[in-house]
């Protein structure tokens, strides 16, 4: 589908939040300032909290300790066993004994019932002598290959009948549907085989080969590989589809609590059926901005719902006073926000906010996913497959101008893929040639890829095309016109009612969240999801006893999502279910008939707090600063690339060695020409100290040159002679002996000797200090000496901080692992009171005339930190 106009507009942001039902506010109050969300990817942060409330984080992504402990028992394990196995005499080659022919399996009376009530007598009796014929091994005439049966235009009942002759013909006879309900019998491929024993014997060699997989991998631990997923810009769906390309297995194998947001960088865990750890490494050099590390094999997969939500960490730029002090100095302002900020948390954090479901429920497209949804609960099937494959007006012109060069922002890989989506479109709607229109279409649309491939061989079978797409598509079209009614209700309950508990209102029995946190700020245990938690939840009516009681607050109250296995409010709230589903423009439902004739698309519902609140104390950090590509909250690749760097530094640490490096480039030689002979000249002469005595006759056999310049031993032979030449030397008695407790680049004056802070000796010439630079080397063949002048080097991992240990940092940063990290600090519980400035950060960049916030909350699963943003902000502004 078309993308929807960006909501970064504020106005624009407000109508679409307008058109979802998000209206209200917990707190009459406006906080009175604004910000760009998502300046950056990484400055929207998302980490998975696990069940026992620890937060997930990556700490390497290499082999870690764990995943390597236990290969080592797998390895070790496998080496003993292999010991232990004596070696035995080859066998002679035995004789080809040809198998004994197999006993034809009869019928059961019992099963000929069954096939008769699903097809039906006549045919029966075909199905049955062909499988007869079918284990005798005699050949079939091609008109007795396939029997066919009377069309089922009953879906489920066509699964039952697939599934029925797969039992009852133990997997000899296969059935395949058309398009039109009808189902034909045929032999399968294996039953056929001329090979001896059929498939029973490759179905033995492949259970133990199942067998000695499942032994292997319970050494290791078990057979899902749990993994710790960091990834940005890309959602886990997209993330995993391309794991699971590159592996070459399919997407099923994985397993997950949640999905994370895209257009951010985020943490969680992942498990996948038999993989190995060391089979998957490589994929972090191979995919761009995506990690895998934190190895270990579980007995158990990963399922939907097994988290206890996410924490966030925000960083909202570009910040003003929404009531005035734009003249102000950056320091007035940011005094300003702090109040703000301080104010608005400490609300949120005493009495919460409007639990709605954000934005990105109904997706990014013009068409929403909750009217997909509405469409799909009508029966209007194509209608849903005219909003997918919808292409507007202003693309459509883009796409016959051929004008995809200056299509959306043009270099965005997004933008590009939209246009080639749009073309593929108009060509499906053109042509109907479901092949040529796949051609172009970009992998990343995988629902417009199935409608297209299922129409082209069945055009008018909607509901099919509907059942190719992804369950998880499908369902999360249905949900979100769930969320879109529960927006609206959520809205009317708060325009009633306000924070009153009244008559008829609805709670969860042994629900608790409504008890004030403890005292650490944690609050209770029952905070989890309540979209999963509450499908088993029994909801109650308060009545006027209740209320007079006080027994129930407002952070009791929940509200349903439509369903037929859910109780309504017994109050105005109520009525409002079924005159706002009623209406015609919202779909024209009866909310007390949410079952449908697909199974699939019956909606059971669920309950909802109405009002969310945060898992623990949130924190906020106040900063100034200058440039917007600026990182100030590391991220979780930030801290391992920084490990990585000082693991790197520690193993390059050596004492002072006289070895010199290989030549670098022409470049630098030719600019230290003198300071190379010079250095040469000095390794020649301790060299000549170091031989013994000469008799004064040098004697030539054969004559060679050198050809290797960068330092290695490549030698030319230009001559053989038949003579030996003699040669008489100088007598150098007279000469001074050189300084051999002198290393050769102290003995020539040109030459200067720096050493580094890792204790590495480096040399550079007096006489071009201009061009001689530094580095860490070593020349193994000694070339050049030791006086050659240093070479530049690049480091591969670029260091967040120095690379000594310093855990004290600056006033307004810590340092954790050696990386910098703002300090954040909780709100005040008297936030009237004027906060205190000095926690402000405000850098030692004179040019900082911006503002930051950054915010560190955790929210339940399925709570949207956009919501908090938008009750916390006067304007949430987020960029596309």
């Amino acid at each position: 589908m078309t993308q929807r106009q960006s909501t970064h507009v504020p106005t624009v942001r407000t109508e679409t939040e307008k058109g979802l039902g998000i209206t209200q506010r917990s707190c009459p109050l406006n906080f009175s300032w604004s910000g760009d969300v998502r300046k950056r990817y990484t400055d929207f942060l998302v980490y998975e909290i696990r069940k026992d409330g620890t937060v997930l984080h990556l700490n390497d992504f290499d082999l870690n300790a764990a995943a390597e402990e236990q290969q080592r028992k797998y390895t070790n394990g496998k080496n003993s066993q292999a010991k232990s196995e004596e070696p035995t005499a080859p066998k002679p080659a035995a004789a080809k004994i040809e198998q004994p022919v197999q006993p034809i399996s009869e019928i059961s009376e019992t099963d000929r019932l069954v096939l008769a009530g699903l097809i039906n007598e006549t045919v029966t009796p075909k199905l049955i002598e062909l499988d007869q014929k079918v284990q005798a091994k005699k050949p079939i005439i091609s008109t007795e290959r396939n029997v066919a049966f009377d069309p089922i235009t009953d879906r489920t009942q066509r699964a039952t009948v697939h599934q029925e002759i797969r039992r009852i013909f133990s997997g000899r006879i296969e059935t395949v549907a058309d398009n039109v309900g009808v189902i034909t019998a045929s032999a399968s491929r294996w039953a056929t085989s001329n090979r001896a024993g059929g498939r029973q014997g490759g179905r033995d060699n492949n259970g133990r080969h199942l067998r000695d997989q499942a032994l292997s991998f319970a050494k290791l631990g078990g057979e899902f590989l749990h993994f710790t997923l960091y990834k940005e810009n890309k959602d886990t769906m997209d993330a995993i589809n391309t794991i699971a390309r590159l592996l070459k297995i399919k997407a099923s194998n994985f397993g997950f609590a949640g999905t994370k947001d895209r257009r951010a960088g985020t943490v969680q865990r992942i498990s996948v059926y038999r993989q190995r750890a060391a089979n998957m490494l490589w994929l972090n050099s191979r995919l761009p901005n995506v990690k895998l590390g934190d190895f270990k094999h579980e007995t158990q997969p990963l399922q939907l719902g097994q988290h206890g939500g996410n924490e966030f960490v925000i960083t909202i730029k570009n910040c003003m006073p929404s009531g005035g002090g734009a003249d102000s100095s950056v320091q007035q302002r940011a005094a300003l926000i702090q109040q703000s900020v301080e104010c608005g948390l400490a609300y949120l954090k005493h009495n919460g906010y409007i639990n709605y479901y954000g934005l990105q429920r109904f997706g990014t497209h013009a068409i929403g996913t909750h009217l997909l949804g509405m469409k799909v609960l009508k029966g209007d099937y194509e209608g849903v497959i005219e909003d997918i494959l919808h292409v507007d007006e202003e693309t459509t012109q883009s796409v016959l101008n051929n004008n995809h060069k200056n299509f959306g922002s043009g270099n965005d890989a997004n933008s590009r893929d939209d246009y080639f989506r749009a073309k593929s479109i108009l060509m499906w709607k053109g042509t109907k040639n479901a092949e040529k229109a796949l051609e172009g279409l970009p992998k990343r649309f995988s629902s417009e890829a199935a409608i297209i491939r299922h129409l082209g061989k069945s055009p008018k079978d909607f509901m099919g095309a509907i059942l190719s797409i992804t369950r998880g598509m499908r369902m999360m079209y249905i949900h979100a016109y769930q969320s879109y009614v529960w927006n609206y209700m959520a809205t009317r309950r708060w325009s009633e009612y306000g924070n009153k508990v009244v008559e008829g209102d609805l709670v969860l029995l042994g629900d608790d969240s409504g008890k004030p946190p403890s005292e650490d700020g944690s609050g209770s245990e029952s905070v989890s999801d309540l979209d999963d938690d509450s499908y088993y939840a029994q909801a109650h009516l308060v009545t006027a006893e209740d209320i007079a009681n006080n027994k129930y607050n407002i952070f009791d109250v929940v509200l349903p999502t439509p369903g037929y296995d859910v109780m309504y409010p017994r109050n105005v709230i109520g009525d409002s279910y079924v005159s706002f589903m009623k209406n015609e423009e919202n779909g024209g439902m009866d909310p007390y008939d949410m079952r449908r004739r697909h199974k699939e698309f019956s909606l059971s519902g669920n309950y909802r707090h109405v009002i969310g609140r945060f898992i623990t104390e949130p924190q906020y950090g106040i900063r100034l600063y200058s440039d917007d590509t600026e990182q100030m909250y590391p991220t979780d690749l930030d801290f391992c690339n920084h490990k990585k760097a000082l693991e790197k530094a520690k193993g390059r640490r050596r004492p002072p060695s006289p070895t010199t490096p290989q030549l670098a480039h022409w470049g630098h030689f030719s600019n230290n020409a003198e300071a190379y002979d010079d250095a040469m000249a000095a390794d020649r002469r301790r060299k000549a100290s170091q031989e013994p005595v000469s008799d004064g006759v040098v004697v030539t056999n054969e004559t060679w040159v050198e050809t290797g310049l960068d330092g290695s031993s490549k030698r030319v032979k230009l001559a053989q002679h038949d003579h030996q030449f003699k040669t008489e030397t100088k007598d150098s008695s007279n000469e001074s002996p050189m300084d051999i407790s002198r290393s050769p680049v102290e003995a020539d004056a040109s030459l200067t000797v720096v050493e580094d802070n890792t204790g590495v000796a480096e040399v550079s010439s007096k006489a071009n200090s201009d061009t001689a630079m530094n580095v860490s080397r070593e020349d193994p063949h000694s070339w050049y000496g030791a006086g050659i002048p240093a070479v530049p080097g690049v480091s591969d991992t670029k260091a967040l901080a120095n690379t000594e240990n310093d855990e004290t940092g600056t006033s307004s940063n810590t340092k954790v692992a050696g990386v910098e990290v703002p300090v954040l600090r909780a709100p005040s519980d008297n936030p009237i009171s004027s906060p205190n400035t000095s926690t402000i950060d405000f850098g030692d960049n004179q040019d900082a005339n911006k503002i930051a916030v950054i915010l560190k909350f955790q929210l339940k699963t399925s709570n949207y930190a956009t919501v908090v943003l938008r009750e916390l902000m006067g304007t949430t502004v987020e960029l596309a």
